[in-house]
This record gives structure tokens, sequence and C-alpha cells, in this order.
């Protein structure tokens, strides 16, 4: 018993070595579909069907179109400010041909991502107004049921092959992290028990 301590930290530090090896292995897959330096793919990769860069200028709005597939399934959108600055500000509203509204949004994020049921077959329109001071560049993403999405599911996609394995790693990290501290714990009780035991020999 008195050796149970050291094990769980050991078993932890397996855990952590595990979970970097995990990140490691990611790494070196990553390619251009990562922003900059990081190692995550762009918002873009996690739609089926992304829009072309439109510049919206101040003041002024532009209408986004997506026609669906299918009824009665989520479709998830999204708006990505490509060229984000910090007091850039747009209003997101949508509609379908027939008048009828799926709601407003404000934002003030570069990326903003929601989903709605969509009742019918129907083309909806995202209109897209800024109202900020200064032009802003914009793409819609679109994925209909996004949980059998092929930009989520496809095992050669930038999401799959890099984000599911980080998280994974992230996870292991964690555990690895408790596991360790437990096993710090169970070992200065294990070091005190026997320390006040041997006052009795």
């Amino acid at each position: 018993m008195k050796k149970r301590g050291p094990i769980v930290m050991i078993l932890g530090a397996i855990l952590i070595i595990s979970a970097l090896a995990v990140a490691y292995t990611v790494v070196p897959s990553t390619d251009s579909s990562i922003i900059g330096n990081d190692f995550l793919p762009s918002p873009e990769s996690m739609f089926d069907n992304v829009s072309e860069k439109v510049r919206i200028d101040a003041g002024t709005a532009y209408t986004f179109s997506h026609t669906t597939s299918a009824s009665q399934v989520p479709l998830m959108w999204g708006i990505h400010i490509t060229n984000y600055k910090p007091d850039d500000h747009v209003s997101i509203s949508i509609s379908n041909i027939f008048g009828d509204k799926f709601g407003s949004f404000d934002e003030r994020d570069p990326i903003f991502i929601k989903s709605f049921i969509v009742p019918k077959v129907d083309t909806y329109n995202f209109y897209v107004e800024n109202k900020g001071k200064e032009p802003v560049t914009i793409t819609m993403m679109f994925s209909e049921n996004p949980e059998k999405s092929k930009a989520l599911t496809d095992p050669n996609s930038p999401f799959v092959k890099n984000i599911v394995p980080l998280a994974m790693a992230g996870f292991l990290l964690i555990i690895g992290l408790v596991v360790i501290i437990s096993g710090i714990i169970l070992g200065v009780m294990d070091w005190r028990k026997s320390k006040n035991q041997s006052r009795y020999i």
C-alpha cells in the first residue's frame, strides 16, 4: 500500500506522455488550411458550403442566400469577418422568399455560428448589414444536418484530422494531471500513516 502513490503518479505520467505524443502527431499533418501559425483549421473547413468573400462598406448591406435540400433538419450557418477589427459590428437577419423571419442577431465578434431547424425546402436569405465605421469582408458558411456533414465526418477533413486529436490530447492531459495530483496526495497520506505507526514501534 505504501507504493500506491508512486504507482498512481507513474500512471498519470504515462497519460501525459500519451497526450503529448498525440499532439505531436497532429503538428506535422497541419497544412494550408491552418490560420497563421496556429494548429487550428479555418472556420470555413467546418462547413460544407462557403460563399465567396464579400466586401461590405460601412452603412451598407449584402444578402447571402442558401437553398436547402431537405426539410426538418438543422441548418448550421456561420459568419466570418476575415479582416476583423475590434470596432467591427454587423447585424444578421434571416428570412425566406415569403418573408418569414428566422431570427435577427447583432454581432461584434469575428466568427459567429448558429443553427435553426429548416421547416421546408426553401431559399433562406441572410441579410448582413455593416453597422461599423470601416468596411468588412464577410464569408458566409452553411451545413445542412451538421451531424452528418462531410466537413465534420470525413476522416480526411481538417476538423477530424486536427481538432479531434487535439481534443483527445487535451482530455488525456487533464486526466493525467488529475491522476498525478491524486498520486501525490496518496503518497503524502501513506507517508504520514507510516510515520505515525513508527512512533508506536
